[in-house]
């Protein structure tokens, strides 16, 4: 698993660089994006679900994480 901390990025850039992850993904490949950004908390996990992948949200007093399993290409 790829684990990226971004918490010091703010939208778009953590969205930008999990895109660029997805590119070179195979199925059942994870990501693991640590995040500070309210946009990108939001806005992550609603376009990966949007994809039709797995996406896990977690938050403790420290840290969101999402993890994102891709799934097959349907093409």
């Amino acid at each position: 698993m790829l684990c990226l901390d971004l918490q010091d990025h703010a939208c778009p850039y953590p969205l930008l660089e999990s895109k660029l992850w997805l590119k070179t993904a195979k199925a059942g490949d994870k990501l693991q994006l640590l995040l500070a950004d309210s946009g990108s908390r939001r806005d992550i996990p609603k376009y990966f679900r949007r994809l039709g992948h797995d996406v896990l949200v977690e938050q403790d007093s420290r840290v969101f994480r999402v993890t994102i399993t891709a799934k097959p290409n349907k093409d």
